[in-house]
């Protein structure tokens, strides 16, 4: 199994995170309804942030690892689409990158070896 397969990805503002990121768990605002949390693999992010993200600024990107997170997950491959059943434990998250789109408004975006 790779690494690459093992990381996911979930998108949020800066000022969001700092706002729903509470005792040790991040939920986004919208979990009370959905149940999940979103998060995309490493070959839907680039498309992922062009479809529900275009021309927004100040976004971090979280990686988190499937195999840290205490909450359940299901895949759905057919989407590249990942839904974590619980918050997300912050020991999950690896790293947290801030991106802003292109001046055009578009994400281009890669993750991977090169």
């Amino acid at each position: 199994m790779s690494l690459k397969s093992d990381l996911i990805f979930h998108v949020v503002s800066r000022r969001k995170w700092r706002d729903l990121n509470k005792g040790g768990y991040y939920k986004p605002e919208d979990f009370h309804e959905k149940e999940f949390v979103e998060c995309v693999t490493a070959g839907d992010l680039n498309s992922f942030l062009n479809d529900r993200f275009q021309g927004r600024k100040n976004l971090l990107i979280l990686v988190i690892d499937l195999y840290r997170l205490s909450s359940r997950y299901k895949k759905h491959g057919e989407t590249g689409r990942v839904h974590i059943m619980g918050g997300v434990n912050t020991d999950a998250i690896l790293d947290k990158i801030r991106i802003d789109c292109n001046t055009d408004g578009s994400f281009d975006v890669e993750v991977g070896d090169k």
